[in-house]
């Protein structure tokens, strides 16, 4: 495809992106350590896939995610990690992008950071044949936190590092 085509294909998905209003089309619920899995279809050629799933993350996480188009074609597509904007609802023109990915039907997983919270994968794509499905999978993995002890020991470490280093000062 040349540059002026795909310029004016994303153009046209800007535009008709910004008026069309997602729709939230499943919940993943508190994400966790277990892959979960769900589904979406496209029945339309040409229509355009504005699709969200909700999830939230109960602590500080990396979130591994895949979107893959399973059957069909969905081109251009892409998939976002949003937050809900000020009126806390998904699926306005004021969610919040956090990060962004493409996929197509060979797609590989995409490792995100994300704060405690509520977020919403956000699907947009051109459905370019007469039935498409795509599939949405997604894991959290809770990031560790040192405990107590991990500090006194680094705090104890410098300080014996430091005597160390000032009674070989003092011997020359």
């Amino acid at each position: 495809m040349s540059l002026k085509k795909s310029a004016a294909v994303l153009a046209a998905l800007a535009l008709a992106g910004g008026a069309a209003q997602a729709v939230v089309v499943d919940t993943f619920g508190t994400l966790t350590a277990t892959t979960a899995l769900k589904y979406g279809s496209v029945s339309l050629p040409t229509f355009l896939v504005n699709d969200d799933f909700t999830f939230s993350l109960s602590a500080a996480s990396t979130v591994q995610s895949n979107v893959v188009t399973a059957y069909g074609s969905i081109t251009p597509a892409f998939y976002g990690i949003y937050k809900a904007g000020p009126d806390a609802t998904f699926g306005t023109p004021d969610d919040i992008p956090v990060v962004g990915h493409t996929f197509s039907g060979v797609s590989s997983p995409q490792f995100d950071t994300l704060a405690a919270g509520n977020y919403s994968f956000k699907l947009f794509g051109l459905n370019a044949a007469p039935v498409s499905v795509y599939a949405i999978a997604a894991s959290a993995t809770a990031l560790p936190v040192p405990e107590p002890e991990t500090y006194a020991l680094l705090a104890a470490g410098l300080g014996v590092i430091g005597f160390v280093a000032s009674r070989r000062r003092r011997d020359y």
